[in-house]
């Protein structure tokens, strides 16, 4: 037949039933015998053994007696500390959730972005058209042409150096998301 095991909060519990049970049987021998110094010593040997035969049968904060009395760091068990731990530890699981969510989605949204975005300015510069009145035409030097033809040169530069900026980005978005899906991979497999 096999007893529940008696769970105590910590090694001081065990001390304090053994103090009981001593004074117990000191007081009662005292009562019906008189002098207890030759028998005291063979008491408390007595009191151990028992205890120790027991120990199967203990557990201090979780932990088996053997190993409890051994180890220093056995703490008293706080149910409302463990609970709010343990709320904690949901808490923060939930959050590393939502962070991998997150950290999936958030690439694909700037990709969208980024292809809006140079689709747009694609557009944009397909209608641009540089038109001269022909009143602006006769009033136009050849200085004043040079310095248009010039600044027309620099927005088109600019403009190519954008979209082949935008197509970089697009590209290392692409990989941005295939090393953080490895992460979060990882992740999955290191969380319990």
């Amino acid at each position: 037949m096999e007893f529940p095991k008696i769970n105590v909060s910590s090694k001081a519990d065990i001390q304090y039933l053994a103090d009981i049970w001593r004074a117990n049987l000191y007081t009662n021998l005292e009562q019906q015998h008189g002098d207890m110094s030759q028998v005291q010593p063979l008491l408390d040997q007595w009191l151990e053994k028992v205890i120790e035969m027991s120990s199967a049968s203990i557990d201090i904060n979780g932990i088996p007696y053997r190993e409890a009395i051994i180890n220093d760091d056995v703490e008293p068990l706080d149910e409302s500390l463990a609970s709010k731990v343990q709320r904690q530890r949901a808490v923060a699981e939930d959050l590393m959730l939502k962070v991998a969510e997150r950290r999936k989605r958030v690439p694909e949204q700037v990709k969208m972005l980024l292809d809006d975005a140079l689709r747009r300015q694609a557009a944009l510069a397909d209608r641009i058209e540089f038109e001269q009145g022909e009143d602006e035409a006769a009033d136009i030097s050849e200085e004043d042409n040079g310095v248009k033809l010039e600044r027309l040169d620099l927005v088109t530069q600019e403009f190519t150096s954008s979209l082949a900026l935008l197509s970089g980005l697009k590209k290392t978005v692409s990989s941005n998301i295939a090393r953080i899906d490895g992460a979060q991979a990882v992740v999955d497999e290191t969380l319990p």
